[in-house]
């Protein structure tokens, strides 16, 4: 019966290893393609309009996490077809994670270079492979997880007319109290 009550998304995508090397491969274009928009928007910002170093390289943060946050909520953990991906619980969740990921890089690079004393080199391999697989896991099960309240069945309809209830996917925070979460 459950089986039956899963959401649209976890239907077209299947189950299994395959769903999950899918999620991983669109979780690292999205990466990819949030970087390049990184790089591409402070080159243009700092050679091409003269704008100074750092407030380049804020704006183009701020712009590549925009892309980060709409490709991996409405590609790679998107749960459902009716654009409820989009939600302020999320976003922010996807901020702390972000964040957490900074701060992992920089002890890997705090650790390699300063208490270790290689070359800053040495930490690229880490930084390239820990970081990211830290980062889809959080993503995964945290930010847009059940830990989230996405894809929790909820009961619709009207149970005292007899009928056979329905089942929606929960979108929104769990924690919420009732009347502000969202269900379909």
């Amino acid at each position: 019966m459950i089986e039956l009550a899963r959401s649209a998304a976890a239907t077209r995508r299947g189950s299994g290893t395959a769903a999950l090397i899918g999620q991983i491969w669109r979780f690292a274009t999205v990466g990819v393609l949030a970087t390049v928009a990184h790089l591409t928007i402070y080159s243009a910002l700092s050679e091409l309009l003269v704008v100074e170093p750092l407030a380049a390289n804020a704006v183009a943060f701020v712009l590549a996490f925009g892309v980060s946050f709409t490709g991996q909520a409405g590609w790679t953990f998107r749960d459902d077809a009716g654009g409820r991906w989009l939600t302020s619980a999320r976003l922010t969740r996807f901020l702390a994670a972000s964040v957490a990921g900074f701060a992992f890089n920089t002890s890997i690079v705090f650790v390699i270079v300063t208490l270790l004393d290689y070359p800053g080199i040495y930490a690229l391999p880490f930084m390239a492979t820990l970081v990211p697989a830290a980062l889809f896991l959080l993503n995964k099960y945290w930010v847009f997880g059940s830990a989230s309240g996405a894809g929790e069945l909820v009961p619709t309809g009207q149970p005292e007319t007899g009928k056979p209830g329905h089942f929606a996917v929960l979108q929104g925070d769990a924690s919420r109290s009732k009347g502000e979460g969202r269900c379909s």
